[in-house]
């Protein structure tokens, strides 16, 4: 079947204004001017592509933060949000603790060392599936009432307010530091703060305030933050609840999220198509992304595994749907709930873990990159590398645009500035899956004419698949790309690189070219408005000054894009890639017992010298990239690194006696279990430090991190049957007792080991 899509892109330039916008911004030492116009974010009026990830500095151990960030920074992402937890920098009245996980100062140096920025989320109240959404737990006894004008909550907010600005004093932009927004509040109106999680039966909570008192209780937020020194460039707040009331007029940026796996859905979510949701001050204020779901909340009663296409389509959709460059994870990585001594446990209610707050996201509680990493990463790329066309582009529905999420057919938008364009395709339904397209024709009314391509191959798309095509594009060096079926992915000093989305050959038509002149690739047609040049992976030199690469999804998926040995270069490989400097790093899990194949990656262009431990790394070309393979030693521990105890079929002990711990840090398990639920201890304290609710995979758990339990007393596997518990009566009808009815067994199964190797090389 053929797919005809049309899309009317005439006369679709953005108009942009400033000047209700002149108290946002600031700045920065070295001169540089951070602004806002009505669609998104400048400096020195160059626009500023965001790519958010959500990194809760007090969920995770503040020994790995720096990995964790950088992991961040090779997902693509330019910017690490953060909720602030009032709860746990005020654990008593006016006592506070900014000292270890709860460092903010030293978490936004680290986001600031790595050429991050850093959002914090400072509530007062934040949502986040955390114990009364981070408000002190001492608050409900006081005589205010939370999340209001009251202005003795007002007095312990500033209070609050005042100390947490004392430490991120000096870590401004216009400080030359990494924050550039800070959000106030979090889903006023719309979240409770359950109190019944502290306090039990009949506990009350408070939304906010609804109407005019919504507007006046942000406004003076924002008042208090500005007096304790919060010198936020940008102040932010959650779009969702808005319906209850105004946000102060062009004082905050409003900011949306959409989850495409929040609840079980019997139907495709409204994510999977384009222009399903409402954004009300769409060309007075940008429109920002600060929760794209990167998974979801595990709970007892729903226990998804989140595809790494919801998490893709759910980002690419939006950014098809309105004029953003301002994308933002929710989680980006995983984390952990810290407790009040040893069992004072801060999940929002029973129904979730005690401890894992892992959310399935793109990396773990434990720093595993998963598949959703990969798959958004070329999104995340694409925004931070064409955020300044994009920028300029309004968002177009298609002729026919597809509006039921169930409906069988191709989904597309485009965004154009009427002289360019990029086409958004969306193949994906989260419930119901949909066709495969074979040959689809695609149509874009620019000012300056019609564009109808493919030209001389097929252009198809399977079904989940998604690609976004450019229009128009200008590549440098005098060449215009007029059309492609490949998916734009960097642009380096002599190189555009893209990669094929689908199955079928690509092909190029490029304006301001010679046929002739095309060299490495003999399929080049010279026609009226350019050259088609079709081609399948590998590249093709346009001009002296110009070469196009197309490289493989899967090495567009494990590429990133950095200053390497004192120029832009592209580095992909099948291992965990870290770029630091000019410094490669690459890491894999291997099972203990085995002998790990040699660490590769390709490069392009290539440095003019590669070396790792002291020695030279020969390259060899593997087409226009430069590709290193160097062999790796076995992992020092060996298959018998843990004894394994058996106390029951339920419950395991896991030791290493007299192992080094240094060794065990590299150590990881993968733990088959049946059963409701398993939870970790440490064998010598009882304190519980890990918990999984079953839901049909494994259990991966960086061992590592328990290094000095597992040498010493060990750690304890102990899983949980499914069951139901109801109360029974005693024979005068008292309900003293309980009788609990097995539904399916707890059984540990197996614990397969891994270890984490790696290997440095150094670029010149």
């Amino acid at each position: 079947m053929t797919y005809d899509i049309v899309h009317d892109a005439r006369d679709t330039a953005l108009t942009l204004r400033r000047d209700h916008l002149t108290h946002w911004g600031g700045t920065d030492p070295r001169g540089r001017q951070l602004t806002a116009n009505n669609y998104h974010f400048e400096i020195d009026g160059r626009p500023l592509p965001v790519v958010a990830g959500e990194l809760q500095f007090q969920r995770y151990p503040a020994d790995e933060w720096e990995e964790a960030v950088l992991a961040l920074k090779s997902a693509g992402c330019t910017t690490v949000s953060s909720y602030v937890f009032w709860n746990l920098v005020e654990p008593r009245p006016g006592e506070f603790d900014f000292t270890g996980g709860n460092d903010v100062r030293r978490f936004a140096g680290l986001c600031h060392r790595h050429g991050l920025l850093f959002s914090p989320r400072i509530g007062p109240y934040n949502n986040a599936e955390f114990s009364v959404g981070g408000l002190p737990p001492w608050l409900y006894g006081m005589p205010l009432t939370e999340r209001s004008n009251d202005p003795r909550y007002l007095r312990l907010v500033g209070r609050y307010y005042g100390r947490l600005g004392q430490e991120l004093s000096g870590t401004y932009w216009q400080d030359g530091g990494p924050v550039v927004v800070v959000q106030l509040e979090n889903e006023l109106t719309h979240a409770p703060n359950d109190w019944r999680t502290l306090f039990g039966y009949t506990a009350t909570d408070h939304r906010g305030p609804t109407g005019k008192d919504f507007t006046a209780h942000m406004e003076e937020l924002r008042r208090l933050a500005l007096e304790a020194g919060i010198a936020a460039p940008v102040f932010s707040m959650t779009g969702w609840g808005t319906g209850s009331g105004e946000p102060p007029c062009d004082t905050y940026l409003v900011s949306y999220g959409g989850y495409m796996d929040l609840h079980p859905r019997p139907r495709n979510s409204g994510l999977t198509v384009f222009g399903s949701q409402d954004f009300p001050y769409r060309g007075h204020l940008p429109v920002a992304f600060c929760e794209l779901g990167g998974g979801s909340p595990t709970r007892a009663a729903y226990r998804p595994v989140t595809a790494p296409d919801d998490v893709l389509v759910g980002a690419l959709t939006r950014l098809g749907t309105v004029e953003t460059i301002m994308l933002g994870y929710y989680m980006m990585h995983g984390g952990t709930n810290p407790v009040r001594g040893d069992f004072g446990w801060m999940t929002k209610e029973p129904e979730f873990s005690l401890l894992s707050y892992d959310f399935g996201a793109p990396v773990s509680e434990y720093g595993e990159r998963r598949a959703p990493f990969y798959r958004t990463a070329t999104l995340n790329r694409f925004v931070t590398e064409f955020g300044p066309e994009l920028a300029r582009m309004r968002a177009v529905q298609a002729a026919d645009p597809v509006t039921d999420p169930e409906e069988d057919r191709l989904r597309t938008a485009v965004r154009s500035d009427g002289a360019s364009a990029f086409v958004f395709l969306a193949n994906y339904g989260n419930r119901t899956p949909l066709s495969a397209r074979d040959d689809v024709s695609l149509a874009v009314a620019l000012d300056g004419g019609d564009v109808r391509f493919p030209r001389r191959t097929r252009l198809s798309v399977a079904s989940g698949g998604t690609a976004i095509l450019p229009v128009g594009l200008d590549l440098g060096a005098g060449v215009t790309l007029v059309s492609a079926t490949a998916q734009p992915l960097a642009r380096l000093r002599e190189h555009a690189v893209f990669f094929n989305p689908g199955p079928e050959e690509v092909e190029y038509t490029l304006r301001g070219v010679d046929a002739t002149r095309i060299g490495g690739n003999d399929k080049a047609l010279g026609e009226t408005d350019g050259v088609t040049v079709v081609t399948d992976q590998g590249g093709f030199t346009v001009n002296e000054r110009l070469g196009i690469v197309t490289l493989s999804r899967e090495q567009a998926e494990h590429s990133q894009v950095a200053e390497l040995a004192g120029e832009r270069r592209l580095v992909t490989s099948p291992d965990d890639l870290t770029l630091v400097g000019d410094t490669v790093r690459l890491t894999r899990r291997v099972p203990l017992g085995t002998e790990p194949e040699p660490f590769v990656w390709s490069v392009l262009p290539a440095p003019d010298a590669v070396r790792a431990d002291g020695d030279e790394v020969r390259g060899r070309d593997a087409g226009p990239l430069q590709r290193y393979a160097r062999p790796v030693p076995r992992p020092g521990l060996g298959e018998d690194a843990l004894v394994v105890e058996e106390l029951t079929p339920s419950r395991w002990l896991l030791r290493a006696p007299g192992a080094d711990p240094a060794q065990l840090a590299v150590l990881w398990a993968d733990i088959h279990y049946t059963g409701d639920l398993c939870r970790m201890f440490d064998a010598g304290t009882g304190a519980l430090i890990g918990d999984d609710f079953h839901h049909g995979i494994p259990w991966r758990v960086k061992l590592g991190r328990f290094r000095e339990a597992l040498a010493g007393p060990g750690l304890q596997l102990r899983a949980e049957p499914r069951a139901t518990s109801e109360r029974t009566a005693d024979a005068e009808g008292i309900l003293l007792d309980s009788r609990e009815e097995i539904q399916s067994p707890a059984v540990i199964h197996e614990l397969r080991l891994s270890a984490e190797i790696g290997q440095e090389f150094t670029c010149h």
